[in-house]
């Protein structure tokens, strides 16, 4: 549009220098009219002379008229202009040879022919005056429509670059910030068929092997429980399996004397302590099997009591471990995967009391928020604040190398959210922590979960 206006005003400067030419030309005319009269009257030679030599510089202007004449439009009207001349020339010419005079036919022609020759150098600046109006007025169309475009493309183009650019960057800006945070989701591609769009097809194909690869630390940090786990479960099997041999040799001895009465109580503690035994196993083999994730209606006294026992011999003599779960609480849950995260919590739990302090697990019915609300504190020295926000992260972890992996409360924060609740941490240096974990009452508030946690 630019280049289009600057070839308009180069023309227009054309026309002007065209134009100052047309007045130039006329004015001569008025010359050539001013001695015609003056000849007219006085019939003196100096009057014709001057009148020629007016006539022969318009020929002159003319021509440089023609010259610059860049319009095709205007050829016709120069044309006449010359014609006019022309006549005008051959009218003076006869009007000297018979003598001069106001009355005779040859002045009164020549009269005739320099009116038309007046009227035609004012047709030729008129026709340029004109024109350049035209081009002044298609110029102001010419700005309007710049500016239209402007104003138009200043609101499209915004918008396209929100759509095209800012949009999809804002989803891979927010992807990251969950990956960052522990939360593995495929964002949804925006069909830009550019760059941004294999952009982010390629951010979907990483979070889908960083979850692939997460959930191998996840099994791996879960065999590492495990085998921290052994040595606790196996202390705990010693009990029960003590009191069976010290029954069963009880009653090899007494089998031939002893009363049926007692020798029926002690069948039923040896069949007591093996079921204890198998509830110790049974609760190690359901952490340690990996399944697809599934709700399904748990009690959480009964989960609640078997991951006490898998935790029970970790903080030795000097911890105390508390439950405080009612009964009658149920909720849709996968019972695995719930184990796992209240197994961290307490292990983190005791390791934060260092050997001496109580460790609580407890939980109670929000039936207005239609929520089970359970806490896991300890009486440790608490989260430092500037800390506390950053405990969740993956890999973030305050003990020394070698000590922990980090992975424990970003493992226990994704298993909440696959269960489509909430875990927030409560702290304070010197007062212990309390991390809060609410959890859906039905099924329906939790919603579909489909692969693995």
């Amino acid at each position: 549009m630019g280049i289009i206006s600057y070839e308009d005003l180069r023309t227009m400067e054309d026309k002007l220098e065209f134009m100052r030419l047309g007045h130039v030309i006329a004015n001569t005319i008025l010359e050539v009219r001013r001695y015609e009269k003056n000849y007219l009257l006085y019939g003196l030679p100096e009057d014709l002379a001057e009148d020629r030599r007016y006539l022969a510089e318009s020929f002159k202007t003319l021509d440089a008229l023609t010259a610059e004449a860049s319009d095709l439009r205007v050829s016709s009207q120069l044309d006449a202009l010359r014609a006019r001349l022309r006549d005008y020339r051959q009218a003076l010419g006869d009007l000297a040879v018979s003598g001069g005079g106001q009355g005779g036919e040859a002045a009164l022609k020549l009269r005739e022919v320099g009116k038309g020759l007046t009227e035609a150098a004012d047709a030729v600046v008129e026709f340029e005056r004109g024109r350049i109006r035209a081009l002044i007025r298609l110029l102001g169309a010419q700005l309007l429509l710049a500016v239209s475009v402007s104003v138009a493309l200043g609101v499209a183009l915004p918008l396209l670059m929100f759509r095209k650019i800012f949009k999809p960057l804002g989803i891979i800006r927010a992807a990251t910030q969950d990956i960052a945070a522990g939360r593995f989701k495929e964002i949804q591609v925006v069909n830009t068929n550019d760059e941004i769009e294999q952009v982010m097809e390629a951010m979907n194909r990483m979070v889908a092997e960083i979850e692939r690869r997460q959930d191998q630390l996840v099994q791996t940090k879960k065999l590492s429980s495990i085998g921290t786990l052994t040595a606790g479960v196996a202390h705990q099997l010693n009990n029960p399996l003590n009191n069976i041999s010290t029954s069963s040799q009880i009653a090899l001895d007494e089998l031939e004397t002893a009363d049926p009465a007692f020798l029926r109580k002690l069948l039923a503690n040896i069949h007591q302590e093996t079921l204890r035994a198998r509830d110790i196993v049974q609760g190690l083999l359901e952490f340690s099997r990996a399944r697809e994730f599934s709700l399904r209606p748990v009690p959480l006294s009964e989960l609640a009591g078997r991951t006490l026992r898998l935790v029970s011999s970790q903080g030795g003599s000097g911890v105390r471990l508390t439950s405080d779960v009612p009964d009658d609480l149920v909720i849709p849950a996968d019972a695995s995967r719930l184990q796992e995260a209240l197994l961290n919590l307490l292990i983190n739990g005791i390791q934060a009391v260092d050997g001496k302090g109580e460790v609580s697990l407890a939980a109670r019915r929000d039936a207005d928020a239609g929520q089970a609300v359970i806490t896991v504190s300890d009486t440790g020295p608490g989260i430092p604040e500037e800390i506390r926000s950053r405990v969740f992260d993956p890999f973030y972890t305050t003990k020394e190398e070698g000590k922990g992996t980090g992975l424990g409360l970003s493992i226990v924060y994704g298993i909440v959210e696959k269960h489509a609740g909430k875990i927030t941490v409560d702290s304070a240096p010197g007062k212990g922590a309390v991390f809060t974990i609410r959890l859906p009452l039905s099924e329906a508030g939790a919603g579909k979960m489909d692969g693995p946690a």
